[in-house]
């Protein structure tokens, strides 16, 4: 059975959290390559996308 990752923003374990490039940063300078990842869920993924 496959661990659940932890959000790093609100704390939810889920197998629907994931480990992706930063949506702020990627979305302010989708052109850069090297932009921090990021394990969040779906919800705080897009609010962090909506803060950029």
């Amino acid at each position: 059975m496959a661990k659940k990752k932890s959000c790093e923003s609100c704390g939810t374990k889920s197998d629907a959290v994931e480990t992706m490039p930063d949506p702020m940063t990627t979305a302010l300078y989708p052109e850069a390559t090297d932009h921090d990842e990021m394990t969040l869920c779906p919800p705080c993924a897009t609010a962090r996308f909506e803060e950029s």
